[in-house]
């Protein structure tokens, strides 16, 4: 299995997608912490490994060609996350919880995009000459 600039661009972009979508999950559950009987929510975990998988192997070359499912890129699916507290309305979100997901998110997201601009450079660099 090679790695080439192509994989690592898209595995990076896979990861800012996800980033992305955990960041509006959480918002929907900041949005939703007084709603009566909400279920806090959070993304399936991503893991570069089940992202390098799906990476490797059969190509689309055809925008008319149905995607497998292994290859559908980071739509995770939600799932309800545990909660240590539930008020008598039944909601489970935990502000304090979510704000520090929200950091750690939005932490992820600055660390993969300064990864991605650094490995753009080293293109410009290599294309240019210097």
């Amino acid at each position: 299995m090679e790695m080439s600039g192509d994989n690592l661009m898209r595995l990076l972009t896979q990861k800012m997608n996800y980033l992305n979508q955990r960041s509006s999950v959480l918002s929907e559950n900041v949005a939703n912490a007084n709603t009566p009987a909400y279920k806090a929510k959070d993304l399936t975990p991503f893991t570069f490994g089940d992202a390098l998988n799906q990476s490797f192997g059969m190509n689309v070359t055809d925008p008319k060609h149905l995607i497998p499912a292994s290859m559908a890129g980071v739509n995770n699916k939600t799932m309800k996350t545990k909660s240590f507290e539930t008020v008598p309305s039944g909601n489970s979100v935990d502000l304090e919880q979510q704000m520090m997901q929200v950091s750690e998110t939005s932490v992820n997201y600055q660390l993969i995009t300064g990864i991605y601009k650094q490995v753009t450079g080293w293109f410009r660099i290599a294309v240019k000459g210097n």
